[in-house]
């Protein structure tokens, strides 16, 4: 599967049993929710009800969705620094600067943490542990 990503959207080709086929989920500019959805198939066949039916969209809303996490999640770069061996203080700080931006931009906060990163999600959800330890982030739910 092929995923390419532009500014208001995020392509995936070569979908198995839709060769050919290219979807396109739209996104608002910096937003994270799907606005629009865009199918090309080969050949300028039409695009009937059947066909959208038996389309996987939870499996293209998935990928896309991911793809864009990671696309706004590396956004962050220039304002948050690698980890430090042992973490620290300023990297939690960092931490608490992205989950902020994340829940401002309704992107989940431990998948943009993971993305920004490079990590795991698991090791996010340790950070983002660590930052309410330190009060820098709201208790779970609020």
């Amino acid at each position: 599967m092929k995923v390419t990503t532009s500014t208001n959207g995020i392509m995936v080709e070569g979908v198995e049993g839709y060769e050919g086929y290219a979807f396109v989920v739209g996104f608002p500019l910096g937003g994270s929710k799907p606005n629009g959805f865009y199918v090309s198939t080969p050949d300028d066949a039409p695009v009937t009800p059947t066909l959208i039916r038996r389309l996987p969209l939870d499996k293209l809303l998935k990928v896309a969705a991911e793809a864009r996490v990671d696309e706004l999640g590396q956004a962050l770069a220039p304002t948050a620094a690698g980890r430090p061996y042992g973490g620290g203080q300023d990297h939690t700080r960092k931490v608490a600067e992205v989950y902020d931006w994340a829940v401002g931009h309704g992107v989940p906060p431990r998948r943009a943490i993971a993305a920004r990163w490079a990590r795991s999600e698991a090791t996010a959800g340790r950070w983002i542990a660590e930052a309410r330890r330190m009060g820098l982030i709201p208790p779970h739910g609020q």
